[in-house]
C-alpha cells in the first residue's frame, strides 16, 4: 500500500473511531441498575438503550425489541387499520356509484318501482298457479274420496302425485322470489337512506311499492 494512500485511509477512519470512542450507550439492567459501556454492553441487547455523547447529552435512545405479545398486539392494530381504511374505501366507492347512478331521487324511486313491479309481477302469476293447483287438488280429492274403499285406478294415482310434484315445485319459485323480493326491497330502501344522507336532504317519504 502507498505511504498516500495509507494516509488517506487514516485521515478518513481516525475522526469516525474518535467519535464512537466519545459516545457511551447506557440501559438498566434486571435490577434497575444503570450500566454503560463502549461498544454497546451485553446486557442491553434485548433491552432499550440510549446513547449519549462524551457530554452526556442524549443523542439518540432506541426502543427495547417488542415481545411475541407485543408483536402480536402490534400486527392485530396494524391489520385492524388495514381493515378499517379498505371498509372506508368501499364505502367511498359505493357511495359514488350511487350518487352516479341515480341523478335525482325521483329516478332511485323509478328504478325501485321498476325492480319490484317485475319480481312482484312473477310472484302474482306463480300465486295464481298455486291456486290453480289446489283447486285441482281439492277435485282430486272428490274422487279419491267418492271411491271409498275402492282401489285407486292407476290414472288417478298418477295425477295426485303430478299435482303434489307441481305444486311443491310452484311453492319453490315462490319462496326463492320472496326472497328476491324482500332483498330488492331493503337494498332499494337502504340506498334511498344513503343517497338522501349524502345529498344532505331529509327523506321524503318513501312511495309504496306496487301490490305483489
Amino acid at each position: 500500500m502507498s505511504l498516500v494512500r495509507a494516509f488517506f485511509l487514516c485521515a478518513f477512519f481516525l475522526p469516525w473511531s474518535a467519535h464512537a470512542a466519545e459516545q457511551s450507550f447506557c440501559c438498566n439492567d434486571a435490577s434497575g441498575r444503570r450500566v454503560c459501556g463502549n461498544p454497546l454492553p451485553s446486557v442491553c441487547y434485548d433491552r432499550g438503550y440510549r446513547e449519549l455523547s462524551r457530554g452526556g447529552n442524549l443523542v439518540k435512545e432506541v426502543e427495547p425489541p417488542l415481545t411475541p405479545e407485543q408483536r402480536a398486539k402490534r400486527d392485530a392494530e396494524i391489520k385492524a387499520k388495514k381493515d378499517r381504511l379498505a371498509a372506508e374505501a368501499a364505502a367511498s366507492r359505493r357511495d359514488q356509484v350511487l350518487l352516479d347512478s341515480y341523478p335525482t331521487l325521483a329516478d332511485l324511486d323509478k328504478r325501485r318501482d321498476q325492480e319490484l313491479g317485475i319480481v312482484g309481477e312473477e310472484l302474482r302469476i306463480n300465486h295464481a298457479r298455486e291456486s290453480q293447483i289446489l283447486a285441482a287438488r281439492a277435485e282430486l280429492d272428490k274422487k279419491k274420496a267418492a271411491l271409498g274403499n275402492k282401489k285407486i285406478p292407476p290414472r288417478l294415482e298418477a295425477d295426485l302425485e303430478s299435482n303434489d310434484l307441481e305444486l311443491s315445485s310452484v311453492r319453490m319459485i315462490l319462496g326463492s322470489k320472496q326472497k328476491e323480493y324482500d332483498a330488492l326491497k331493503t337494498r332499494f330502501d337502504n340506498d334511498r337512506k344513503r343517497y338522501t344522507e349524502l345529498i344532505g336532504a331529509p327523506p321524503p317519504p318513501s312511495p309504496q311499492p306496487a301490490k305483489r
